[in-house]
Protein backbone atom coordinates (compact mmCIF):
# COMPACT_ATOMS: atom_id res chain seq x y z
CA UNK A 1 0.00 0.00 0.00
CA UNK A 2 1.43 3.33 -0.83
CA UNK A 3 2.54 4.73 2.22
CA UNK A 4 0.26 7.65 4.19
CA UNK A 5 -2.90 6.25 1.29
CA UNK A 6 -6.09 7.28 2.11
CA UNK A 7 -7.42 4.61 -0.16
CA UNK A 8 -5.75 2.00 -2.49
CA UNK A 9 -6.92 -0.42 -4.69
CA UNK A 10 -4.12 -1.48 -6.53
CA UNK A 11 -5.24 0.44 -9.58
CA UNK A 12 -6.78 3.72 -7.56
CA UNK A 13 -5.10 5.88 -5.16
CA UNK A 14 -5.62 8.27 -3.56
CA UNK A 15 -3.20 10.07 -1.31
CA UNK A 16 -1.73 13.67 -0.42
CA UNK A 17 0.51 15.79 -2.82
CA UNK A 18 3.72 17.32 -0.33
CA UNK A 19 1.45 20.38 -0.56
CA UNK A 20 -1.47 18.45 1.40
CA UNK A 21 -3.71 18.85 -1.64
CA UNK A 22 -5.88 15.57 -2.49
CA UNK A 23 -4.53 13.75 -5.47
CA UNK A 24 -6.11 10.73 -7.14
CA UNK A 25 -4.17 8.62 -10.13
CA UNK A 26 -5.76 5.91 -11.42
CA UNK A 27 -3.93 3.16 -13.84
CA UNK A 28 -0.78 5.56 -12.49
CA UNK A 29 -2.69 8.19 -14.61
CA UNK A 30 -3.38 11.64 -12.34
CA UNK A 31 -6.42 13.21 -12.29
CA UNK A 32 -6.27 16.84 -12.87
CA UNK A 33 -8.80 19.03 -11.15
CA UNK A 34 -11.59 20.60 -13.51
CA UNK A 35 -14.16 22.81 -11.32
CA UNK A 36 -17.37 23.91 -13.22
CA UNK A 37 -17.64 27.39 -14.37
CA UNK A 38 -19.59 30.34 -12.33
CA UNK A 39 -22.55 29.99 -14.86
CA UNK A 40 -22.97 26.21 -15.22
CA UNK A 41 -26.88 24.96 -15.20
CA UNK A 42 -28.55 24.42 -11.55
CA UNK A 43 -28.05 20.89 -10.32
CA UNK A 44 -30.72 18.54 -11.59
CA UNK A 45 -29.93 15.77 -9.24
CA UNK A 46 -27.16 14.49 -6.44
CA UNK A 47 -25.61 10.66 -5.73
CA UNK A 48 -23.55 10.42 -2.92
CA UNK A 49 -21.17 7.26 -1.77
CA UNK A 50 -19.91 6.86 1.54
CA UNK A 51 -16.96 4.89 2.91
CA UNK A 52 -17.63 5.98 6.26
CA UNK A 53 -14.71 3.50 7.92
CA UNK A 54 -12.01 5.97 5.96
CA UNK A 55 -14.06 9.01 5.88
CA UNK A 56 -14.00 9.16 2.37
CA UNK A 57 -16.92 10.19 -0.07
CA UNK A 58 -17.69 10.36 -3.90
CA UNK A 59 -20.55 12.71 -4.78
CA UNK A 60 -21.68 13.84 -7.87
CA UNK A 61 -24.06 16.65 -9.38
CA UNK A 62 -25.88 16.36 -12.34
CA UNK A 63 -26.08 19.17 -14.11
CA UNK A 64 -27.36 19.01 -18.02
CA UNK A 65 -25.30 17.37 -20.09
CA UNK A 66 -22.24 17.28 -17.78
CA UNK A 67 -22.08 16.63 -13.98
CA UNK A 68 -19.39 16.79 -11.56
CA UNK A 69 -17.63 14.51 -9.56
CA UNK A 70 -16.20 15.48 -6.55
CA UNK A 71 -14.00 12.65 -4.43
CA UNK A 72 -12.39 13.45 -0.97
CA UNK A 73 -12.53 12.92 2.58
CA UNK A 74 -15.07 13.74 4.98
CA UNK A 75 -14.48 17.41 6.31
CA UNK A 76 -11.32 17.47 4.37
CA UNK A 77 -9.91 17.84 1.21
CA UNK A 78 -11.55 16.85 -1.70
CA UNK A 79 -10.32 16.78 -5.62
CA UNK A 80 -13.22 18.29 -8.52
CA UNK A 81 -13.06 17.17 -11.65
CA UNK A 82 -15.73 17.01 -14.46
CA UNK A 83 -17.61 13.57 -15.71
CA UNK A 84 -20.15 13.47 -18.76
CA UNK A 85 -23.35 12.81 -17.67
CA UNK A 86 -23.60 9.55 -19.47
CA UNK A 87 -20.60 8.64 -17.64
CA UNK A 88 -22.55 9.16 -14.45
CA UNK A 89 -23.77 5.16 -14.09
CA UNK A 90 -20.73 3.67 -14.77
CA UNK A 91 -18.66 5.96 -11.91
CA UNK A 92 -20.87 4.98 -9.54
CA UNK A 93 -21.01 1.65 -10.11
CA UNK A 94 -16.98 1.53 -10.16
CA UNK A 95 -16.84 3.23 -6.91
CA UNK A 96 -19.39 0.12 -5.29
CA UNK A 97 -16.84 -1.94 -6.40
CA UNK A 98 -14.41 -0.19 -4.28
CA UNK A 99 -16.24 -0.25 -1.65
CA UNK A 100 -18.47 2.74 -1.35
CA UNK A 101 -21.84 2.50 -0.01
CA UNK A 102 -25.00 4.39 -1.55
CA UNK A 103 -26.36 6.72 1.13
CA UNK A 104 -28.29 9.59 0.27
CA UNK A 105 -27.12 13.50 -0.87
CA UNK A 106 -28.22 14.20 2.53
CA UNK A 107 -27.51 11.23 4.91
CA UNK A 108 -25.24 8.80 4.73
CA UNK A 109 -27.08 6.62 7.23
CA UNK A 110 -30.24 7.03 9.67
CA UNK A 111 -28.04 8.54 12.14
CA UNK A 112 -25.37 10.74 9.95
CA UNK A 113 -26.71 13.26 8.09
CA UNK A 114 -24.35 15.36 5.23
CA UNK A 115 -23.24 18.87 6.05
CA UNK A 116 -22.69 20.88 2.66
CA UNK A 117 -20.43 24.43 3.21
CA UNK A 118 -20.26 26.98 0.51
CA UNK A 119 -18.01 30.06 0.58
CA UNK A 120 -17.93 33.11 -1.09
CA UNK A 121 -14.13 34.93 -0.53
CA UNK A 122 -13.72 34.93 3.36
CA UNK A 123 -18.14 34.28 3.69
CA UNK A 124 -19.03 30.88 4.46
CA UNK A 125 -22.37 28.87 4.27
CA UNK A 126 -23.38 25.51 5.56
CA UNK A 127 -26.39 23.14 4.56
CA UNK A 128 -28.10 20.14 6.03
CA UNK A 129 -31.29 18.13 5.84
CA UNK A 130 -32.27 16.40 9.21
CA UNK A 131 -35.67 15.04 9.20
CA UNK A 132 -38.49 17.32 7.94
CA UNK A 133 -36.00 20.46 8.60
CA UNK A 134 -33.52 22.66 6.30
CA UNK A 135 -30.82 23.40 8.76
CA UNK A 136 -28.99 26.50 7.50
CA UNK A 137 -25.55 27.44 9.24
CA UNK A 138 -26.14 24.53 11.62
CA UNK A 139 -28.75 25.90 13.85
CA UNK A 140 -31.31 27.77 11.81
CA UNK A 141 -33.76 24.99 10.97
CA UNK A 142 -36.78 25.97 8.79
CA UNK A 143 -39.70 23.07 9.31
CA UNK A 144 -41.19 21.81 6.04
CA UNK A 145 -44.19 19.09 5.43
CA UNK A 146 -41.91 16.32 4.79
CA UNK A 147 -38.68 14.67 4.12
CA UNK A 148 -38.88 15.73 0.28
CA UNK A 149 -39.75 19.16 0.56
CA UNK A 150 -37.47 19.82 3.31
CA UNK A 151 -34.71 18.86 0.19
CA UNK A 152 -36.59 20.56 -2.32
CA UNK A 153 -35.80 23.59 0.49
CA UNK A 154 -32.23 23.25 0.63
CA UNK A 155 -31.42 22.51 -3.25
CA UNK A 156 -34.07 25.99 -3.96
CA UNK A 157 -31.44 27.37 -1.27
CA UNK A 158 -28.24 26.01 -2.98
CA UNK A 159 -29.27 27.20 -6.36
CA UNK A 160 -29.90 30.56 -4.84
CA UNK A 161 -26.05 30.87 -2.98
CA UNK A 162 -24.40 29.73 -6.43
CA UNK A 163 -25.93 32.27 -8.53
CA UNK A 164 -24.58 34.59 -6.12
CA UNK A 165 -21.31 33.45 -6.41
CA UNK A 166 -21.28 30.57 -3.39
CA UNK A 167 -19.27 27.05 -4.36
CA UNK A 168 -19.26 24.29 -2.64
CA UNK A 169 -15.97 23.30 -0.51
CA UNK A 170 -16.42 21.08 2.20
CA UNK A 171 -18.85 17.71 2.70
CA UNK A 172 -18.85 16.53 6.22
CA UNK A 173 -20.94 14.38 8.39
CA UNK A 174 -22.93 15.03 11.37
CA UNK A 175 -24.90 13.48 13.95
CA UNK A 176 -28.73 13.40 13.33
CA UNK A 177 -31.15 15.07 16.08
CA UNK A 178 -34.45 13.74 13.91
CA UNK A 179 -35.80 11.03 12.58
CA UNK A 180 -34.34 9.60 9.22
CA UNK A 181 -35.18 6.78 6.52
CA UNK A 182 -32.99 4.18 5.96
CA UNK A 183 -31.07 4.86 2.47
CA UNK A 184 -32.30 2.62 0.02
CA UNK A 185 -29.60 0.85 -1.86
CA UNK A 186 -29.86 0.45 -5.53
CA UNK A 187 -29.98 -3.17 -6.95
CA UNK A 188 -26.37 -3.09 -8.58
CA UNK A 189 -24.78 -2.37 -4.83
CA UNK A 190 -22.84 -5.33 -4.28
CA UNK A 191 -24.52 -7.35 -1.79
CA UNK A 192 -22.34 -7.38 1.84
CA UNK A 193 -21.60 -10.08 4.34
CA UNK A 194 -24.42 -11.02 6.06
CA UNK A 195 -23.64 -10.32 10.12
CA UNK A 196 -25.60 -12.59 12.43
CA UNK A 197 -27.86 -10.99 15.01
CA UNK A 198 -26.69 -10.95 18.91
CA UNK A 199 -27.49 -14.45 20.41
CA UNK A 200 -29.27 -14.43 23.80
CA UNK A 201 -27.59 -14.85 26.78
CA UNK A 202 -29.63 -16.08 29.87
CA UNK A 203 -29.75 -13.87 33.12
CA UNK A 204 -27.24 -14.60 35.76
CA UNK A 205 -27.96 -15.44 38.57
CA UNK A 206 -25.44 -14.19 40.55
CA UNK A 207 -22.57 -11.41 40.18
CA UNK A 208 -19.82 -14.42 39.34
CA UNK A 209 -21.94 -15.43 36.56
CA UNK A 210 -22.85 -11.73 35.28
CA UNK A 211 -18.79 -11.74 35.03
CA UNK A 212 -18.82 -14.53 32.84
CA UNK A 213 -22.34 -13.25 31.14
CA UNK A 214 -20.01 -10.05 29.57
CA UNK A 215 -17.07 -11.91 28.80
CA UNK A 216 -19.03 -13.73 26.70
CA UNK A 217 -20.62 -10.71 24.90
CA UNK A 218 -17.68 -9.09 24.42
CA UNK A 219 -16.21 -12.65 22.63
CA UNK A 220 -19.50 -13.17 20.96
CA UNK A 221 -18.70 -9.40 19.34
CA UNK A 222 -15.39 -9.75 18.66
CA UNK A 223 -15.61 -12.89 16.59
CA UNK A 224 -19.35 -12.21 14.77
CA UNK A 225 -17.72 -8.78 13.52
CA UNK A 226 -14.40 -9.23 12.96
CA UNK A 227 -13.69 -5.33 11.96
CA UNK A 228 -13.13 -1.94 12.86
CA UNK A 229 -12.59 -3.22 16.26
CA UNK A 230 -11.03 -6.24 18.77
CA UNK A 231 -10.67 -7.06 22.34
CA UNK A 232 -6.86 -7.56 22.81
CA UNK A 233 -7.63 -10.23 25.24
CA UNK A 234 -8.94 -12.83 21.89
CA UNK A 235 -6.38 -11.43 20.24
CA UNK A 236 -2.91 -13.62 18.65
CA UNK A 237 -0.20 -11.34 18.67
CA UNK A 238 1.05 -13.20 15.21
CA UNK A 239 -2.35 -14.61 13.20
CA UNK A 240 -4.32 -11.34 14.33
CA UNK A 241 -1.72 -8.81 13.41
CA UNK A 242 -3.61 -7.72 10.52
CA UNK A 243 -6.74 -7.12 12.25
CA UNK A 244 -4.95 -5.03 15.14
CA UNK A 245 -3.13 -2.83 12.45
CA UNK A 246 -6.54 -1.97 10.33
CA UNK A 247 -7.92 -0.42 13.71
CA UNK A 248 -4.64 0.98 15.95
CA UNK A 249 -2.09 2.18 13.58
CA UNK A 250 0.69 1.98 16.24
CA UNK A 251 0.69 -2.11 15.72
CA UNK A 252 4.07 -2.57 17.19
CA UNK A 253 3.67 -0.19 20.21
CA UNK A 254 0.13 -1.54 21.04
CA UNK A 255 1.00 -5.15 20.75
CA UNK A 256 4.19 -4.42 23.07
CA UNK A 257 2.16 -2.47 25.75
CA UNK A 258 -0.28 -4.53 26.43
CA UNK A 259 1.41 -7.98 25.60
CA UNK A 260 0.41 -9.74 28.96
CA UNK A 261 -2.85 -9.01 28.30
CA UNK A 262 -2.99 -10.39 24.93
CA UNK A 263 -5.00 -13.54 24.32
CA UNK A 264 -5.74 -14.48 28.01
CA UNK A 265 -9.45 -15.63 27.24
CA UNK A 266 -8.02 -17.99 24.20
CA UNK A 267 -8.49 -21.02 26.62
CA UNK A 268 -10.19 -18.97 29.80
CA UNK A 269 -13.83 -19.66 30.79
CA UNK A 270 -16.68 -19.89 33.42
CA UNK A 271 -15.08 -20.96 36.57
CA UNK A 272 -15.89 -22.16 39.99
CA UNK A 273 -16.14 -19.08 42.59
CA UNK A 274 -14.15 -19.53 45.88
CA UNK A 275 -15.66 -19.78 48.94
CA UNK A 276 -16.36 -16.13 50.09
CA UNK A 277 -14.40 -14.55 46.82
CA UNK A 278 -15.80 -11.45 45.64
CA UNK A 279 -16.49 -10.88 41.69
CA UNK A 280 -13.92 -8.82 41.12
CA UNK A 281 -11.40 -11.25 42.67
CA UNK A 282 -13.15 -14.15 40.30
CA UNK A 283 -12.99 -11.51 37.68
CA UNK A 284 -9.19 -11.14 38.19
CA UNK A 285 -8.68 -14.77 38.79
CA UNK A 286 -10.38 -16.04 35.68
CA UNK A 287 -10.01 -13.58 33.17
CA UNK A 288 -7.78 -10.81 34.33
CA UNK A 289 -8.31 -7.97 31.89
CA UNK A 290 -10.29 -6.36 29.52
CA UNK A 291 -9.05 -4.09 26.59
CA UNK A 292 -11.88 -3.60 23.80
CA UNK A 293 -10.32 -1.13 21.30
CA UNK A 294 -12.53 0.50 18.83
CA UNK A 295 -12.30 2.14 14.87
CA UNK A 296 -12.88 6.00 16.17
CA UNK A 297 -15.66 5.74 12.92
CA UNK A 298 -17.28 2.97 15.22
CA UNK A 299 -17.27 5.41 18.75
CA UNK A 300 -20.39 7.33 17.96
CA UNK A 301 -22.17 7.28 21.46
CA UNK A 302 -19.49 6.16 23.37
CA UNK A 303 -17.09 7.72 26.16
CA UNK A 304 -13.82 6.98 24.76
CA UNK A 305 -10.45 7.21 25.94
CA UNK A 306 -6.77 6.24 25.09
CA UNK A 307 -5.68 3.54 26.94
CA UNK A 308 -2.54 4.75 29.13
CA UNK A 309 -3.66 8.03 28.09
CA UNK A 310 -1.20 7.73 25.03
CA UNK A 311 -1.69 7.27 21.45
CA UNK A 312 -0.98 3.81 20.52
CA UNK A 313 -2.09 2.50 23.73
CA UNK A 314 -5.62 1.73 21.71
CA UNK A 315 -8.90 3.87 21.29
CA UNK A 316 -11.58 2.50 24.14
CA UNK A 317 -14.35 2.44 25.72
CA UNK A 318 -13.88 -0.52 27.84
CA UNK A 319 -10.27 -0.67 29.66
CA UNK A 320 -10.50 -3.02 33.10
CA UNK A 321 -6.81 -4.09 34.96
CA UNK A 322 -5.69 -4.15 38.54
CA UNK A 323 -2.82 -2.42 37.53
CA UNK A 324 -4.68 0.85 35.64
CA UNK A 325 -3.15 3.44 38.12
CA UNK A 326 -0.94 4.33 40.74
CA UNK A 327 -3.16 5.67 43.32
CA UNK A 328 -0.03 5.96 45.61
CA UNK A 329 1.42 8.58 43.34
CA UNK A 330 -1.66 11.01 43.04
CA UNK A 331 -2.10 11.03 47.09
CA UNK A 332 1.54 12.05 47.47
CA UNK A 333 1.37 14.58 44.68
CA UNK A 334 -1.87 16.29 46.23
CA UNK A 335 -0.53 15.56 49.82
CA UNK A 336 -3.00 13.06 50.92
CA UNK A 337 -2.62 10.16 52.23
CA UNK A 338 -6.48 9.14 52.19
CA UNK A 339 -6.68 8.50 48.37
CA UNK A 340 -4.68 5.19 49.13
CA UNK A 341 -7.93 3.71 49.81
CA UNK A 342 -9.08 4.23 46.56
CA UNK A 343 -8.59 1.11 43.48
CA UNK A 344 -8.29 2.47 40.54
CA UNK A 345 -9.45 -0.51 38.06
CA UNK A 346 -10.81 1.20 34.86
CA UNK A 347 -8.81 3.20 31.87
CA UNK A 348 -9.98 7.05 31.31
CA UNK A 349 -8.23 8.54 34.85
CA UNK A 350 -6.90 11.02 32.10
CA UNK A 351 -10.49 12.61 31.09
CA UNK A 352 -12.76 11.72 34.22
CA UNK A 353 -14.00 8.28 32.60
CA UNK A 354 -12.36 5.99 34.84
CA UNK A 355 -14.06 4.12 37.74
CA UNK A 356 -12.11 3.17 40.64
CA UNK A 357 -13.29 0.97 43.93
CA UNK A 358 -13.68 2.71 47.40
CA UNK A 359 -12.42 0.19 49.45
CA UNK A 360 -14.32 2.11 52.74
CA UNK A 361 -17.16 0.29 51.70
CA UNK A 362 -18.08 -3.39 50.71
CA UNK A 363 -21.48 -5.04 50.06
CA UNK A 364 -22.44 -8.54 50.78
CA UNK A 365 -20.80 -10.40 47.70
CA UNK A 366 -17.48 -8.60 49.43
CA UNK A 367 -17.48 -6.12 46.28
CA UNK A 368 -16.06 -2.69 47.36
CA UNK A 369 -18.24 0.27 46.11
CA UNK A 370 -17.85 1.48 42.71
CA UNK A 371 -17.16 5.29 41.90
CA UNK A 372 -16.49 7.44 39.05
CA UNK A 373 -12.51 8.43 39.05
CA UNK A 374 -10.62 11.52 37.47
CA UNK A 375 -6.91 12.47 38.02
CA UNK A 376 -8.20 15.52 39.48
CA UNK A 377 -9.94 13.97 42.61
CA UNK A 378 -8.21 15.49 45.37
CA UNK A 379 -10.32 14.85 48.32
CA UNK A 380 -12.17 11.20 49.33
CA UNK A 381 -16.02 11.87 48.81
CA UNK A 382 -18.61 10.95 51.54
CA UNK A 383 -17.96 6.83 51.87
CA UNK A 384 -20.95 4.72 49.77
CA UNK A 385 -23.64 3.09 52.14
CA UNK A 386 -23.02 -0.81 51.84
CA UNK A 387 -26.58 -1.52 50.98
CA UNK A 388 -26.01 0.92 47.77
CA UNK A 389 -23.13 -1.23 46.66
CA UNK A 390 -23.44 -3.22 43.05
CA UNK A 391 -21.20 -5.98 43.13
CA UNK A 392 -18.68 -5.53 40.31
CA UNK A 393 -19.88 -8.08 38.09
CA UNK A 394 -23.41 -6.29 38.03
CA UNK A 395 -21.77 -3.25 36.82
CA UNK A 396 -19.85 -4.30 34.65
CA UNK A 397 -22.52 -6.83 33.06
CA UNK A 398 -24.59 -3.27 32.28
CA UNK A 399 -21.64 -1.70 31.14
CA UNK A 400 -21.03 -4.08 28.73
CA UNK A 401 -24.61 -4.66 27.77
CA UNK A 402 -25.29 -0.64 26.89
CA UNK A 403 -21.79 -0.34 25.07
CA UNK A 404 -22.25 -3.52 22.84
CA UNK A 405 -25.27 -2.29 21.86
CA UNK A 406 -24.42 1.43 20.62
CA UNK A 407 -21.18 -0.27 19.25
CA UNK A 408 -22.75 -2.82 17.60
CA UNK A 409 -25.18 -0.03 15.45
CA UNK A 410 -21.86 1.72 14.40
CA UNK A 411 -20.28 -1.28 13.38
CA UNK A 412 -23.03 -2.29 11.22
CA UNK A 413 -23.08 0.75 9.08
CA UNK A 414 -19.71 0.62 8.30
CA UNK A 415 -19.88 -2.87 6.68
Amino acid sequence: MAVDALLDTGDEVWTYDPKSQLQITNGGRLAKAKKPNSLVAAVEGRHTLYRLADSLFVDVEVRGLEATLRRGVLNGRELTTLIASNEIASTLAYYRKLGFRDGTPWHATKTRVTLREYRKGTAQWTIHVDGTFAFENVRTPTKAASRDAAIALAEKKISAKERSGYTLRLIDLKDAEHPNPEPKLPKSTPSQPLIAKRPSFPKPATAHGAVDSAIAILRDLHNRIDRFHFVAECIDAESDRTRVAAVEGNTDFFLNLHRPRLGRWRTAKPNTPKLGESSWSYFLRTYGSITWILDPAADAGLEMFYCGNVTGGGWSCLEIAEDIYDIDALADAVGNPALEVIDVFHGGWHTDRSFAFDTRTRGRTGDAAIIPFGERLVELPAPPRANTVKPFGDWLLGRVLTQTKLAEKNLRELL
